[in-house]
């Protein structure tokens, strides 16, 4: 591994999930707040959730060809769950705030902003891991809800069946398109 991307990975992945646990305090607000509880007992934390969420993240890591983005796969994809860390507060939330679109789309500002305007594929990680780490909760559980389009909405878009392969696929497609534009600039850029 080329030693900047250990620092490169560390950082980006201590963003994303401070990005995903700060987005969860929108739901303070919210009529469909509630207390949840402690999520080490209403999660059901195992192994299998959390290599599961890693593993399809590096998936779609994967299409980079880049062992820097196909780590932030997995890695992202399991620490999007850091928006439960404002369960432990014992406050009124909407859970899983950052399982969702909007979410996606500032974590692509925010991590292109701080580091890179022209990492398209850092952007492409970052909401293609929310897709991912959703496509995995619906392959575990069957189905599974989320507030997908909050906070136009705080009402959970309930997911279950083959959606699953729809959120992965559109993940590796998203990651796809911004391989394709990347290596383009870069082609541009050389001539």
């Amino acid at each position: 591994m080329h030693s900047k991307n250990f620092p490169f990975i560390i950082k980006t992945s201590i963003l994303y999930g401070a990005l995903a646990a700060a987005f969860s305090l929108i739901g303070l607000s919210s009529p469909e707040a509630d207390i949840i509880g402690s999520p080490l007992e209403v999660s059901n934390v195992t192994i299998e959730h959390v290599t599961g969420h890693i593993v399809l993240g590096m998936m779609v890591g994967i299409v980079t060809l880049s062992l820097r983005y196909f780590l932030l796969g997995g890695i992202f994809s399991i620490i999007l769950d850091a928006d439960h860390l404002i369960q432990f507060l014992g406050i009124e939330i909407v859970p899983r705030m950052a399982h969702s679109v909007s979410f996606g789309i500032i974590a692509i500002f925010v991590m292109m902003m701080v580091f890179g305007k022209r990492d398209y594929l850092l952007g492409a990680i970052a909401f293609a891991a929310v897709l991912s780490h959703i496509s995995y909760d619906i392959l575990l559980t069957g189905t599974a809800g989320f507030p997908f389009f909050t906070p136009f909405t705080n009402e959970l878009t309930t997911f279950q069946g083959a959606d699953w392969i729809l959120m992965e696929v559109g993940a590796i497609i998203l990651v796809g398109i911004s391989v394709f534009i990347s290596r383009r600039k870069k082609m541009e850029k050389r001539l």
